[in-house]
């Protein structure tokens, strides 16, 4: 008797091209945001200067990240190619490293030290409150901030014009979070860094939110195919920030918060539609540059790159 193989059933997953472990797709983020700030602490207490053991944490948990892309992609389709991964190495060297550096000295080792020598610094910041206090209500507080300074930059002409050169990729892989127009960058120093300062935040508060930072960024711009469940209603992980990146504008214009998704949830921006998934990515200029020089004069060349809502 001639037997009948039973049928199977294929069903790709909503999120990804194919079924991963669901166990690592949830704890992926958690564990190594927890191992990044475990390191960064490790290595201060070894005798690391919490700078140099911020970035290092940072680093490792960007390679984790893109460890991370090779065996759970979201989509194989946006993996880098090499000269993609050179412009984003342009961009991390200029714009991310030295870039923050410079901004940082003069902030820290000369305009603190002055305003402190004069008496002018605001000291209001609760220096009293434990380390891990100070450290969410840095990022809760920072957020808010960098969540209208974001919203603008989606909103006013002039602001976008800068914004728009981290839109401009039509994938999402880990190191093109690297891509900001320096003037975006410093605009964002202002806004989330150099106010703290002034209040009298502490080197291990602002060494601690950056670890935490860089590795929510990382995983917020991954090709990572993660499922974090309720998480989504508490940190901004790839899958919410990817529809910030999406090439509609009722998609994009929304999920402006970094850290946690508080502020989307306070006023309204949080989106997260769950019957279709995020396809085309970038601006609807399909002739904006992609290449990093051309990206740095991209703003005072053309008028904008995208309409804003106020033009829809």
């Amino acid at each position: 008797m001639k037997r009948v193989p039973s049928p199977v059933v294929l069903q790709a997953p909503v999120g990804g091209e194919a079924a991963q472990p669901a166990l690592v797709q949830r704890l992926y983020y958690p564990v190594t945001m927890a191992g990044a700030i475990s390191f960064a602490w490790a290595l201060n207490n070894l005798g690391m200067s919490l700078a140099l053991a911020a970035y290092a944490a940072a680093a490792a948990s960007g390679l984790t990240v893109f460890f991370g892309e090779r065996v759970l992609p979201y989509r194989r389709d946006w993996s880098p190619s090499r000269t993609e991964l050179l412009d984003d190495s342009l961009f991390l060297l200029f714009v991310q490293v030295l870039l923050p550096l410079g901004l940082t000295w003069l902030a820290v080792w000369v305009l603190q030290g002055w305003l402190m020598g004069a008496g002018l610094t605001l000291k209001l910041w609760p220096a009293a409150w434990p380390l891990w206090a100070q450290v969410l209500l840095k990022i809760a507080s920072g957020d808010f901030l960098r969540y209208w300074l974001h919203r603008w930059s989606h909103e006013w002409g002039p602001l976008w014009r800068l914004h728009a050169v981290h839109h401009q990729p039509r994938k999402l892989y880990a190191a093109n979070v690297f891509r900001f127009h320096p003037g975006d960058k410093a605009i964002q120093f202002l806004g989330d860094t150099l106010p703290f300062i002034l209040l009298g935040v502490g080197p291990q508060v602002l060494g601690y939110y950056f670890v935490i930072y860089a590795t929510g960024g990382f995983f917020q711009h991954s090709n990572l195919d993660l499922r974090l469940g309720w998480l989504n209603y508490l940190v901004v992980g790839p899958e919410l920030h990817r529809w910030h990146h999406a090439r509609a504008i009722t998609d994009s214009n929304a999920n402006y918060a970094h850290t946690f998704v508080l502020w989307d949830l306070v006023f309204g921006t949080y989106r997260r539609p769950r019957e279709r998934r995020v396809e085309e990515l970038g601006l609807l200029d399909d002739g904006y540059p992609s290449r990093f020089l051309y990206q740095l004069w991209a703003p005072l060349r053309r008028a904008r790159a995208m309409p804003s809502p106020v033009d829809e």
